[in-house]
């Protein structure tokens, strides 16, 4: 609790910041907007459609619905925290769901009640067992088993297990309701971004100067860890099949991309991509969604190397190791921003090029932001699908309980943080 004193002291060094901001008379709206109008968007960030700012009566986008998109699915995960066990373990538990809108029943039962389910595990101790991976059909249950030891995996343990368990997890649950299913026509919402482009970095060799030298395993030599994140790859592979439309929809988007690869360095006044299209999108107005046009990305950063040029490379030509079916190209994200006053947020739509060769770009982006317009920033299915996948707290520590083992328990977690 601030003393009056520690109150008083803060609140006048921060009124002494906001007039200095307020001094410099910027409109951040009106910079941001000049700035967007001429991206520069010949290098690893292309416009796929003209460059455009919009905005549209939340009203009127929510009352469009097409035909040839009126069947929505969505998929979406859930999961534990990476869970930290005394015995030096670290577990991640995560389920995914299928959705649909309008509801769709198949063999009789709601599609929620199939679930695939994902228990991922690393330990530091070698007589727990070498790192495998087992699969098991129980009901409408797929369960898999997958385990890490130390042999491959000894940095990065909490964010390589989460990256596991959802490429696994929300991958192979969408190849499975399009095996069951057959569905000929509808849009897919899967939750977040498409691809795991941190972990694919690893994948590709472009990761940290003192990682590239370890001669050591990584688990990134392990073959069962690469087919697990190879499974967005199949995904996209499957809808491509398919002639289906597929998006995912990133409600956090945390990159930098396009302030990087599109504006000069001094022009770069913003935290990243989000802040910035929120600055170009936004209004006074409550009752407008404000969207961008298709962009894609067909180049990523190398690592700063020192050098003024920001150098990149095809992140999807360096992934052929993962039995790219497709040419690497079909595999570039294509993404559009939306925000949303309803939720003061801005979202990434993203499709892999492939879909927008097979689905006219524009229709596909109105039945999208439709979507979003009724279901106040997250589209009905895909909430639906949330609400199901999501793990509580209390099934969390009831999971542990099962375990039987301790938790290693940090200090805040002891405070009543969330496991």
């Amino acid at each position: 609790m601030l003393s009056n004193e520690s109150r008083r002291l803060l609140s006048c060094q921060l009124r002494a910041f906001g007039e200095q901001v307020r001094r410099l008379g910027i409109d951040l709206r009106a910079e941001a907007r000049r700035l967007f109008d001429r991206l520069k968007l010949d290098g690893a960030i292309k416009a796929l459609t003209p460059l455009e700012r919009c905005q549209v009566d939340i009203l009127e986008a929510a009352g469009q619905r097409d035909p040839a998109y009126g069947q929505r699915y969505a998929v979406d995960g859930g999961s534990t925290h990476a869970l930290r066990l005394e015995n030096g373990t670290t577990l991640c538990a995560m389920q995914a769901v299928c959705s649909a809108e309008p509801d769709r029943r198949f063999q009789g039962l709601p599609l929620e009640a199939y679930r695939t389910v994902v228990l991922v595990s690393h330990t530091e101790r070698l007589d727990l067992g070498l790192s495998h991976v087992d699969h098991l059909e129980e009901g409408f249950i797929h369960l898999w088993r997958v385990h890490l030891s130390r042999t491959y995996l000894r940095e990065g343990i909490e964010r390589v297990i989460k990256g596991l368990a959802r490429a696994a997890c929300e991958g192979q649950h969408v190849q499975w309701m399009l095996q069951q299913l057959q569905p000929s026509e509808g849009l897919f919402l899967l939750d977040g971004n498409l691809y795991p482009i941190g972990l694919y970095y690893a994948l590709s060799g472009q990761q940290d100067d003192r990682l590239s030298r370890d001669s050591r395993p990584n688990w990134t030599d392990w073959h069962p860890a690469q087919a697990i994140m190879a499974q967005p790859l199949r995904v996209v592979e499957a809808f491509a099949e398919r002639g289906l439309a597929c998006i995912g929809l990133n409600k956090n988007p945390g990159t930098s991309w396009l302030l990087d690869f599109c504006l000069e360095e001094a022009e770069r006044n913003w935290s990243g991509d989000a802040q910035f299209i929120k600055a170009v999108l936004s209004s006074r107005s409550r009752r407008s969604l404000g969207y961008t046009n298709w962009f894609v990305q067909e180049r990523y950063p190398l690592p700063r190397s020192g050098g003024r040029e920001l150098e990149s490379f095809d992140l999807f030509e360096r992934l052929s190791g993962l039995g790219l079916k497709l040419a690497p190209r079909a595999y570039h994200l294509c993404f559009f921003y939306v925000y949303d006053p309803r939720i003061k947020s801005v979202l990434k739509v993203e499709a892999p090029r492939v879909v927008l060769e097979a689905h006219d770009p524009q229709r596909l982006r109105r039945a999208i932001i439709a979507e979003i317009a009724r279901g106040k920033g997250v589209p009905g299915a895909l909430r639906r699908a949330d609400s199901r996948a999501r793990i509580t707290t209390e099934e969390a520590v009831g999971l542990l309980r099962a375990c039987g083992i301790a938790p290693d328990y940090t200090f805040n977690q002891s405070r009543g943080a969330p496991l």
